[in-house]
């Protein structure tokens, strides 16, 4: 039983962690695209 529980927040900790990498990883594409578009923008219209 003890080797169950384990296994279950083993699972849960790993699902954690890569929730957080894809909201990690989503907010740097945010900002990288936040930042492209402040870069590219003035001299696209210009």
């Amino acid at each position: 039983m003890k080797h169950y529980e384990s296994y279950v927040s083993e699972s849960q900790a790993r699902r954690r962690r890569q929730l957080a990498l894809g909201v990690v990883g989503a907010v740097m594409l945010a900002t990288l695209a936040m930042a492209a578009l402040a870069v590219l923008g003035p001299t696209a219209l210009a």
